[in-house]
């Protein structure tokens, strides 16, 4: 009989089996079962060159989807800081954008110090999060960052008549002498601040506080195992492709002033990413062993973004200074030349420390509120299916119950701290730079901790975060065209998990997405047709049909909980054991479920025996219990389709 590489290769190669023969490679350490001679392979001869050819392929298809650095690897210092940068420049923009939208839900457009403020404080929060989430929360390579899910409710109640913005006033000047008022030409920016903008911004305090606390308790009881046995692909699919829809005008906001730089900035990213994917780049270094000589590195495919960033931004320095670009503020062309928010770093101040309680007492609205405990809801279905996306490219198994629970627990402590900090908004998983893992393929989770170092230094050295945001629109749309369509394809890949020629299963994906696009986009035209005779519950309800994610997300949880179908139907079995429709798929991890351990503690917990009943530690009992069922089910598969 021959080797097992040998009887791949030649398989690979020539294909000629007897009938009804499924070959399947075995791992090193598992022993070779006979067979019977109605099971003896038919293997032609191969000539060494064929042979040659067949291994050379093999090796190539088995190195084409590695990772360079896993999640427990920690690359050089330089590249570290390198890889880091390179997502900061991923997660500042809508850092920037998120910083806008809650002044402009609160009446603040036209105040920049309290933008400024603003943006520090969502930096500042983004960069503890993300510390804290890849230290000791679900322990993946995961940035968080502002979540839109609490922006958005929020823009839809400025557009009703009772949280319409009133126009700024005049300041006015009482003459000491005659004690006369004189309105002047100068704009009441204090005034209205204190008057229009702040109630609304602690009122959101409040609700955000609370939300906080019940997301935190989410993860806390463990009540993610429950969610994770009703909530399957056919519901999160829907949910995070609605989520992508809303996002698009985010997108279209940064494209739109030149559509040709944003193009050329993703066609950058696209062939170093993807065109030379596995090529291995010429450097010349100098050491002290050899000197100068060359070596091989894929540096254009792990520095992608930073590249195509870099080169976008020459590109219109360039135009800028040729004046080949607009100098009229309000085209929407100026947003692409590089001095467009030169403005922006004079006025920012030197050193900025962000400080709970810094925009006053804590208040409470009741509509706020129901919106962003929905927003709650999104963000904890969204995060989860971030978490698999997350370990599909890391190559790692999905996290267990226990890291789940640390992880949701995470996010709903620091969307508490946020209320008191006045950020107007939670953190949530980015999507974005989960797609950027799987274009540069750096899974280091060392590189995520210095991310956070770097949004720290940004968010409190003012100027220096200042000057990413004059990064031109066009150059940050087209660069996260390519992580974010990556992140999109993740998810449609989830649908894998479920049994797609069940008529049932297409009419709730269909279904979902087509009433997730439509119910939403009528109630924003029509929306004074909904009269409950509660002004109250009106808003709460136009609050939830205008968020499509919400209402596909629903439709299809709803569907696929209520219409006959079986587990594994619905994908919701495979969701759970991480079952693949592949038989090696179990071979494709460079890692294994130790990555979300906590190491030092760990050892420590084991030694108390009441700490398996708490859900957000790794010695949690369904823990165990879930890893035991996966291998069992794992080592019977395995024993029934054995050949070879």
């Amino acid at each position: 009989m021959c080797k097992i590489k040998q009887c791949y290769t030649r398989w690979k190669t020539n294909k000629t089996y007897s009938k009804g023969i499924h070959i399947r490679i075995k791992k090193k350490d598992a022993p070779l079962q006979k067979k019977s001679p109605q099971e003896a392979v038919n293997i032609q001869p191969l000539s060494k060159d064929q042979e040659a050819a067949a291994n050379k392929e093999v090796e190539a298809e088995e190195d084409h989807w590695k990772l360079l650095y896993r999640v427990s690897d920690t690359p050089s210092i330089l590249m570290t800081i390198l890889f880091a940068f390179q997502q900061t420049l991923m997660g500042l923009p809508f850092c920037v954008i998120s910083a806008i939208m809650v002044a402009q839900a609160v009446c603040g457009d036209d105040d920049n110090d309290l933008k400024t403020r603003m943006l520090s404080t969502t930096v500042f929060l983004s960069a503890i999060t993300t510390f804290l989430q890849a230290t000791f929360g679900v322990r993946l390579p995961v940035y968080q960052g502002p979540t839109v899910a609490y922006i958005l409710p929020l823009l839809v109640l400025s557009d009703l008549p009772e949280w319409k913005c009133p126009a700024v006033g005049y300041k006015v000047i009482v003459n000491a002498t005659s004690g006369l008022n004189f309105t002047t030409n100068e704009l009441d920016v204090v005034g209205y601040r204190e008057n229009i903008i702040m109630p609304r911004l602690r009122a959101m305090q409040g609700c955000l506080i609370i939300a906080g606390a019940v997301h935190m308790l989410i993860g806390l009881t463990g009540f993610v195992g429950v969610l994770l046995k009703v909530v399957g692909p056919l519901t999160v699919v829907p949910t995070l492709l609605l989520i992508g829809i809303q996002f698009d005008g985010v997108m279209n906001t940064f494209c739109d002033p030149n559509w040709g730089i944003s193009a050329g900035t993703c066609l950058i990213s696209l062939i170093l990413a993807v065109y030379l994917n596995g090529w291995n780049m010429p450097i010349p270094v100098i050491t002290k062993s050899r000197g100068f000589h060359i070596i091989r590195y894929p540096l254009q495919q792990v520095l992608a973004v930073l590249f195509a960033i870099c080169i976008g931004w020459g590109i219109c320095g360039i135009l800028t200074q040729a004046g080949a670009l607009t100098t009229d503020i309000r085209s929407k062309e100026y947003k692409t030349r590089t001095d467009a928010g030169a403005d922006t770093i004079e006025r920012t101040p030197w050193f900025i420390i962000p400080y709970p309680g810094q925009f006053g007492s804590i208040g409470f609205n009741s509509g706020v509120f129901i919106a962003f405990v929905v927003a709650t809801l999104l963000s904890v279905v969204e995060s989860i299916a971030d978490y698999y996306a997350c370990a599909r490219l890391c190559h790692v198994p999905p996290p267990p119950l226990s890291a789940m629970n640390r992880g949701i627990m995470v996010e709903g402590f620091m969307s508490m701290i946020a209320g008191f900090f006045g950020a107007g908004h939670a953190t949530t998983t980015y999507s974005n730079n989960i797609g950027l893992i799987g274009i540069t393929k750096v899974a280091s989770r060392r590189v995520t901790q210095v991310l956070a170092i770097q949004l720290i230094v940004c968010a409190i050295i003012g100027k220096f975060g200042a000057v990413f945001v004059t990064i031109p629109y066009p150059v940050l749309g087209g660069s996260a065209i390519l992580s974010f369509g990556l992140f999109l394809g993740i998810v449609m890949s989830y649908m894998q998990y479920t049994d797609m020629n069940s008529p049932r299963n297409l009419a709730v994906v269909g279904v979902s997405i087509l009433v997730g696009i439509m119910v939403p986009n009528w109630v924003k035209v029509n929306f004074a047709v909904i009269k409950t005779g509660s002004d109250g519950f009106d808003e709460f309800l136009i609050m939830l049909l205008t968020n499509p994610s919400f209402t596909g997300g629903f439709i299809g949880f709803v569907l696929d909980n209520t219409v006959k179908g079986t587990m594994k139907e619905r994908g919701i079995a495979a969701w759970a054991l991480d079952e693949s429709k592949s038989p090696d798929s179990e071979s494709h991890y460079e890692e294994g479920i130790e990555i979300y351990e906590i190491s030092f503690l760990t050892k420590h917990l084991k030694k108390i025996p009441w700490m398996k009943y708490l859900p957000v530690f790794p010695t949690f009992t369904s823990h165990s219990c879930r890893n035991k069922s996966n291998k069992d089910n794992k080592d019977l598969k395995n024993d029934n389709n054995t050949n070879l």
